[in-house]
């Protein structure tokens, strides 16, 4: 189903897209005034059955929501949709560039149109960041979050993530990341009492590259006398 609205052979199509979208965006230019992408064109596709081994890893429990941080044109979010069917509450992408906002609730339409119709979990696309308003909300709800968005991997771009999720995530939030470690205390989070401890790592391929990746799989855990945001939690005698 997932190649049926993501046929591989239009995938030059899906980064041209993302490519133009990151002209669109980028402050950068040539001395003639040319755009230029720069780090916001991040746009790649991860092997689908990596991704379900990775799921697979975090363990997702019923009830449970999926969240994918730069969800691009929800390729993911609907793999696990359809691979999760009886078991995710919802699927939830965030991705701040509109064009592949759009794509994504377009392939989910289309997911609709598929005979037979297959089995799949609600699905949500929000347009914006998850550093504020209502991606930073879908962070709060999330159980099981993915992070694929290479544009992470610039230094204290990667930071505020990681801040991010130490301060707002849910104890016991589990976490996939895409090469890059997660550490709440380097990142300047740890006034959040939120550590993250690593459960698993496998190595996938990555055919963006030509070579390899590494999924590692977290759960976050939370010092129980503190709050979301690094508050000290109150009730209870000292």
């Amino acid at each position: 189903a997932v190649d049926a609205l993501y046929p591989p052979a239009a995938y030059n199509d899906r980064r041209v897209l993302a490519r133009d979208a990151a002209l669109a965006l980028s402050g950068l230019s040539t001395a003639e005034g040319i755009p230029l992408a720069g780090d916001t064109m991040v746009y790649g596709e991860f092997d689908l059955n990596f991704f379900a081994q990775l799921l697979a890893l975090a363990d997702p429990q019923r009830g449970d929501t999926l969240l994918d941080v730069g969800s691009g044109v929800g390729r993911l979010v609907l793999a696990a949709a359809l691979l999760h069917a009886d078991t995710l509450r919802n699927c939830h992408g965030v991705e701040i560039s509109p064009p592949l906002h759009d794509a994504a609730i377009a392939a989910r339409v289309a997911l609709d149109s598929l005979s037979p119709s297959p089995p799949v979990a609600p699905v949500e696309f929000t347009c914006g960041s998850v550093l504020d308003g209502a991606g930073l909300e879908a962070v709060e709800a999330a159980d099981v979050l993915f992070s694929y968005a290479v544009t992470w991997a610039s230094g204290e771009t990667h930071s505020r993530l990681v801040r991010a999720l130490a301060e707002r995530l849910p104890d016991g939030a589990r976490v996939i990341s895409i090469d890059l470690a997660l550490d709440a205390q380097a990142a300047g989070a740890a006034e959040s009492g939120a550590r993250f401890e690593l459960l698993h790592q496998l190595t996938g391929p990555n055919e963006e590259t030509g070579g390899e990746a590494t999924g590692l799989v977290y759960r976050l855990v939370r010092d129980r006398r503190r709050g979301k945001g690094g508050g000290t939690a109150s009730g209870g005698r000292p």
